[in-house]
C-alpha cells in the first residue's frame, strides 16, 4: 500500500552579490522582494513584490539621494531642485519607482541623474505636483515605463 509522505525538494536561490552588493551579507535582497521563476533563463530571481513597499524615504536634506538598488523612493517636501542619482550600470531589468511625495515638484522639480540617459535626457525632471516614475534598465539606458 502506498505511503502519502511528503516529498522534500532542494530550493537553491544563485548567488545575486552583483544584483545587491550592499546589502548584508552581499546578494541578500531586501525586505519585501519576493522569490519568482525566470522561465527565459531557467532561474529563480528576487524581485520586488507586486505590492509595492516604500523602501527609502530620504530626508529633505538628503539631497542628492543616490539609489543603491531597485528601490521605492518617496522624495519629501523640499525647496529648490531634488536630486536623485540612479544606479551606474546595475543589471538589466533594474526597476526604480521615484515619487514626489511631498507635492512641491511644480515649484521645486526632482532631477533624475544618472551616467546614462533616461528617455534620452539627462537630467529627467519630475515637475508635476505628486508625480510618480517607474524606470527600467535596459542594459545600456533607463526607460521611462510609467509616469504620472
Amino acid at each position: 500500500m502506498p505511503t502519502n509522505k511528503p516529498q522534500t525538494k532542494t530550493f537553491v536561490i544563485p548567488d545575486q552579490a552583483d544584483r545587491f552588493p550592499s546589502s548584508t551579507p552581499p546578494g541578500l535582497p531586501p525586505d519585501g522582494y519576493v522569490i519568482t521563476f525566470s522561465a527565459t533563463d531557467g532561474y529563480y530571481i528576487a524581485k520586488p513584490s507586486t505590492r509595492l513597499l516604500i523602501l527609502s524615504f530620504p530626508g529633505a536634506g538628503a539631497s542628492p539621494y543616490s539609489v543603491v538598488n531597485e528601490d521605492v523612493v518617496e522624495v519629501p517636501s523640499h525647496s529648490g531642485t531634488y536630486q536623485v542619482a540612479l544606479p551606474i550600470s546595475p543589471l538589466p531589468g533594474t526597476q526604480v519607482y521615484i515619487k514626489d511625495a511631498g507635492g512641491v515638484a511644480n515649484t521645486n522639480p526632482i532631477n533624475i541623474t544618472t551616467t546614462q540617459l533616461v528617455d534620452t535626457q539627462n537630467p529627467y525632471q519630475i515637475t508635476n505636483n505628486f508625480g510618480c516614475i517607474k524606470v527600467v534598465f535596459t542594459g545600456t539606458t533607463w526607460s521611462v515605463i510609467s509616469k504620472v
